[in-house]
């Protein structure tokens, strides 16, 4: 009952934020209801971390992004990306706001809290560090060199593809549990995140590794204060290197590859290069997209599931059906509001994320958006449900569904 007293009182707040026009406080308020949600899971020490804390944190730094740029702290182009005015990004934000605290709470309602203090136990009588070890460089290597047989497997080649760094989230925790190979589990997230580093077209994939391996030691203290002092280091270092680094890749992930990528980014690094164009806190602004989406109504009218239609055929594997449309949206949504051309082959040069919010707010109107968040937020909680910590698919799916909730 309390979860949807909440949400009641927080969809209040934020259509008395939007009829009045203040876009700042809409921004302020889900600032303050993600960090609530954070201090419910958190508090002193861990009392729950799955897929909605992960959300909320994001939901907290987008806010920060919006304040950012409504307050007018920093002047960069990309928060707004020439679709600013005030009343389109009130309803761009409230959009987002309104769908993402559906999803939360529908995904609060239905989530399983795992019973506290038998994790460690459990896993450690299923599973140990080497075997986990062996089976993940076994799937790493063989998304190195058989790379058209998982394409071939599809969304289920997908799966086996993020196993590698669901391995690595399994790993850091049982290092951490046991006091144990604390430096071989820090070695093997740095080795995948230089590789990443030098043959990744984007630019995430360098950190999802090292987002693994600090999740899994979180998971095991149970504490950020009691992170261990190498996961703090690396956490310190990222905060410090990789933002300057984003704009770099970006602006040359086309351009260079393997070991040239490498020497040129460490180069970087080394003169602390200006960190001039799109940035990591612009990406978290949603002003642009969905504000693009708002002017596409208003030109086109809703799309009455057009983009959606995908969902029906997402799962089957593309061995089973090798002509199988490719699902991309973001590079449709890139063409369809003139943020992309069409480059050989027919690939778009870009793609924009439209949010899930702005996906069925697109498609459905404010029905649509209410309706399908709480699906997406209930069919979330009922996929976090089905896994569990006593298989290594388990911490995979699990860690993919954080890192889903992160960005």
């Amino acid at each position: 009952m309390k979860a949807w007293w909440r949400f009641i009182a927080m969809i209040l707040v934020l259509l008395l934020c939007f009829k009045m026009q203040w876009v700042e406080m809409q921004a302020t308020v889900m600032l303050i209801y993600g960090l609530l949600i954070l201090w419910e899971d958190f508090n002193s020490r861990i009392i729950q971390f799955n897929i909605s804390t992960a959300y909320a944190f994001l939901l907290a730094i987008s806010s920060v992004s919006h304040m950012i740029a409504l307050f007018g702290w920093d002047a960069n182009p990309f928060y707004f990306t020439k679709s600013y005015s005030a009343e389109l990004s009130g309803l761009a934000i409230f959009i987002f706001n309104l769908g993402s605290i559906t999803i939360m709470e529908t995904m609060r309602r239905f989530l399983r809290v795992d019973s506290k203090g038998t994790i460690p136990e459990l896993v450690l009588q299923r599973l140990s560090f080497w075997p986990v070890f062996v089976v993940s460089v076994t799937i790493f290597l063989s998304t190195v060199y058989l790379t058209r047989v998982i394409y071939l497997l599809g969304s289920f080649g997908s799966f086996i593809a993020l196993m590698v760094n669901g391995s690595v989230f399994l790993l850091s925790f049982i290092a951490h549990v046991r006091d144990r190979h604390k430096w071989i589990a820090l070695f093997y997230t740095f080795f995948l995140s230089m590789y990443a580093l030098q043959y990744a077209f984007l630019r995430m994939e360098i950190v999802i590794p090292l987002i693994a391996y600090l999740s899994g030691n979180l998971l095991a203290t149970k504490s950020i204060g009691k992170l261990h002092y190498l996961s703090k280091v690396m956490l310190v270092l990222g905060l410090v290197v990789f933002p300057p680094l984003f704009t770099f890749l970006g602006e040359n992930r086309q351009k260079l590859t393997g070991r040239e990528k490498l020497e040129a980014s460490a180069e970087f690094i080394s003169t602390l290069g200006n960190q001039e164009g799109q940035t990591i806190m612009t990406r978290l602004s949603i002003i642009p997209q969905l504000s693009q989406i708002i002017m596409l109504t208003e030109r086109k009218g809703f799309y009455g599931g057009e983009t959606l239609n995908y969902l029906g055929y997402v799962f089957i594997p593309r061995f089973l059906w090798p002509e199988k449309p490719r699902i991309k949206q973001g590079q449709w949504f890139a063409l369809e509001i003139g943020a992309a051309l069409k480059v050989k082959g027919g690939e778009a040069n870009n793609s924009v994320n439209m949010t899930v919010p702005g996906e069925f707010y697109l498609n459905y109107s404010w029905t649509g958006l209410l309706i399908g968040c709480i699906i997406f937020g209930w069919f979330i909680a009922w996929f976090w449900n089905q896994t569990n910590y006593l298989t290594l698919y388990g911490w995979a799916l699990r860690f993919y569904l954080i890192f889903l909730g992160l960005f």
